[in-house]
């Protein structure tokens, strides 16, 4: 059986997509991200809300509550300066130059972290006031559904999502320092950020580009490192 032409013109273009992807992941993934953001910011990210906030509650609600806490950028920054300052003082008391070096590249790995973090935290608080979307929780109080830019609200800060962004930086690190755990990285990536859906204080498309810019950032900050030398492999790589 003989394809029409525009089959093979379709099959040639995804060819030539597929090897564009392969040799620019990361514009290639934010394109990606982009054109499903588009799609769920104009009709998707409505009903969905509208429909998890009716479906998710009781105890599911309240798991998903205990889940999004992980995403507070918090704790992530008092676990990377812990980290940090332990390494740091470490290195500075080590007795070999061998001790020495592994205590120092364990505190950059670690500043890395920190710089990972307050990178795409910048990013994301920027995009939030200049953006303005309205929450969920508009939605449901007042149908308001729309932006509200340069609003200065915690209530028009949705886009992008500040949580996604921070377990994304995070993980995407720690993936890098400890590559033989990345399943539960992932995992845990996965779960915070999917939280912030099903306690409906987010619309998909923030959570989707709130994690892309975790993700991208953290990886840009890992490159940068790389480039000056820096040894960010902590654990074992299997």
């Amino acid at each position: 059986m003989r394809l029409p032409p525009s089959a093979h013109r379709l099959a040639h273009a995804l060819r030539r997509h597929a090897a564009w992807a392969r040799r620019r992941p990361m514009v290639a993934v934010s394109l990606w991200v982009a054109v499903l953001s588009a799609v769920a910011m104009a009709g998707l990210d409505r009903s969905l809300a509208l429909w998890l906030k009716a479906q998710v509650q009781g105890e599911w609600k309240g798991f998903w509550s205990v889940v999004t806490e992980l995403g507070s950028a918090l704790y992530w920054y008092v676990l990377g300066l812990a980290a940090w300052g332990w390494s740091h003082a470490r290195s500075t008391s080590a007795l070999t130059n061998a001790t020495w070096a592994r205590w120092r590249d364990i505190a950059r790995a670690w500043l890395a972290f920190l710089l990972a973090l307050a990178a795409t935290g910048l990013v994301v608080t920027v995009l939030k006031h200049l953006v303005g979307r309205l929450r969920p929780v508009k939605l449901f109080r007042e149908e308001a559904y729309g932006f509200d830019p340069l609003a200065f609200e915690a209530a028009a800060a949705s886009f992008p999502s500040g949580h996604s962004q921070t377990i994304w930086a995070a993980m995407t690190m720690l993936m890098v320092m400890f590559p033989r755990h990345w399943p539960a990285w992932v995992g845990i990536g996965v779960l915070v950020a999917s939280s912030r859906l099903f306690v409906t204080v987010h619309f998909l498309s923030d959570v989707l580009v709130g994690s892309l810019i975790g993700i991208l950032g953290a990886l840009l900050v890992a490159r940068w490192a790389a480039r000056r030398g820096w040894t960010l492999r902590i654990g074992k790589a299997r």
